[in-house]
């Protein structure tokens, strides 16, 4: 049965996101059943705006963890009535501007 995973996602973007720079981390929430249904379901909607997920880590069932930051927690909140629900909080760039 399907609950709500966290995990971190390693995204290549385009250069136009952010300051130019085309690597980030973000958190991610999404109705999964495994690490794998996690990494298919984030990969999934992220190529929906042209990103490549390059790893994810860390990725877990939320009920195992109960200390989350607000941002987190709003989005846990956001995702529990969204059964379809993927989504991510603030991408952290990296330096990684394309050659």
């Amino acid at each position: 049965m399907a609950e709500l995973w966290i995990g971190v996602a390693e995204v290549l973007t385009d250069p136009s996101s952010g300051d130019g720079d085309t690597r980030a981390f973000t958190n991610v929430i999404v109705w999964a059943t495994s690490v794998s249904t996690f990494f298919a379901k984030v990969t999934s909607v992220f190529s929906e705006y042209g990103w490549t997920v390059l790893g994810t880590e860390n990725v877990r069932p939320v009920g195992l963890e109960v200390n989350f930051d607000e941002e987190i927690t709003e989005i846990i909140e956001r995702a529990k009535t969204n059964p379809n629900a993927c989504i991510f909080a603030t991408l952290h760039y990296y330096p990684s501007k394309p050659a």
